[in-house]
């Protein structure tokens, strides 16, 4: 990445014959076999090594991409499926007589929860001693929404807001630090929001309950790797070269703002607030279709939901997402049409606002 830069090393010229470097494994004066050491085996070696890795790079860059193309021919599939069983025209009907009141909430609800996420944004980035106003924290994370929204990626709204900070402060380091930061911590409480729903709603989640744990799991252990000092200075022996390279100092940045105790807990009680606020989101879809969904039910389902939309099959969650509404409030006495509808229709509030985040970047250029 051109904003993370990578130190360079001097190398001093030599004189007079120079002896040829070791094979790894035959150090501590263990004699090497003559071809070892001749020009051309050398360069055979060299050139074998440098095609192995272009090859791997080819065959990751093209995994990648087949990745990207599977995901939304993944949702489509998912949404023809499930319009196909339960009927297209009852969905639109439903999204057409929707309620402009609960859809102005809605819309008010995605605004407050990129107000918060910004909040938690700026609060990571002030632990790492930076000052950024908010009111381009705020435009960056509505820039990031768009491109999420519609790039086949999670990631290039990352990218979006990384650049933009580090652009603002110099510091492109401590631009990852925050952004990642910011993602981990999100998903921490999302794993201890969701973890908490599934206790009370165990009989109609217990499919899900393995990958709730994972998503736990997961993000308990990144966070706690990341904010153990003494972890990380073992991997710096362990591995010296770790601390240089662009993952050992973004990870150094944010294990640097993570203890920042008083900050993390902010963070924290901010994410959770922000999960809190997609949950009166989803509620407010159902409102405007005229769904009878309690909040409490939402509660217990919404953040299940979400977490299983981290797994990258689909376009966002696309898809997955509207399956997972037909399962846990079906479950709960629910519709199929009216849980696809209310589905789509969180979708597309967050995507309408969204796209505020498109204009701002087209009139950057």
């Amino acid at each position: 990445m051109a904003i993370l830069e990578t130190p360079h090393s001097a190398v001093a010229p030599q004189r007079g014959p120079v002896t040829p470097p070791a094979r790894p494994g035959l150090s501590h004066g263990t004699p090497a076999t003559p071809l070892s050491h001749s020009p051309r085996a050398g360069a055979s070696d060299a050139g074998s090594a440098g095609g192995d890795e272009a090859q791997g790079a080819r065959r990751r860059s093209s995994w990648r991409g087949l990745a990207l193309t599977l995901r939304p021919v993944v949702s489509l599939a998912l949404l023809a499926l499930l319009f196909r069983k339960f009927g297209a025209a009852e969905v639109w009907q439903l999204l057409r007589q929707a309620e402009l009141a609960w859809l102005a909430v809605g819309l008010l609800l995605v605004a407050a929860a990129l107000v918060v996420s910004a909040w938690k944004w700026q609060l990571l980035l002030a632990a790492q001693g930076l000052r950024v106003p908010f009111r381009l924290l705020f435009t960056s994370y509505l820039v990031g929404l768009f491109f999420n929204n519609f790039l086949p990626s999670n990631i290039g709204g990352d990218v979006a807001r990384i650049h933009d900070i580090a652009r603002y402060t110099g510091k492109g380091t401590a631009a990852a630090a925050s952004v990642i930061g910011e993602r981990l911590l999100a998903g921490l409480a999302l794993g201890l929001t969701a973890a908490g729903a599934l206790l009370f709603s165990l009989r109609s989640s217990a499919p899900v309950a393995g990958t709730v744990a994972a998503v736990l799991v997961l993000f308990a252990a990144l966070v706690g790797a990341i904010a153990s000092a003494r972890l990380r200075r073992r991997l710096g022996q362990r591995f010296p070269g770790l601390r240089q390279s662009i993952l050992g100092r973004v990870g150094g940045q944010m294990g640097g703002a993570f203890e920042d105790r008083r900050a993390l807990l902010a963070v924290m009680a901010l994410s959770l607030a922000f999960h809190a606020t997609v949950v009166f989101l989803g509620w407010a879809t159902f409102a405007a279709i005229g769904a009878p969904v309690s909040l409490a039910a939402c509660f217990l389902f919404i953040p299940i939901i979400s977490a299983i939309q981290l797994i990258p099959v689909s376009l966002n969650g696309l898809g997955v997402r509207e399956g997972a509404y037909v399962f846990f409030f079906g479950s709960a006495g629910l519709g199929a049409p009216e849980a696809v509808a209310a589905s789509l229709l969180f979708a597309i509030l967050v995507g309408v606002v969204s796209l505020g985040g498109g204009a701002i970047f087209a009139l950057r250029r």
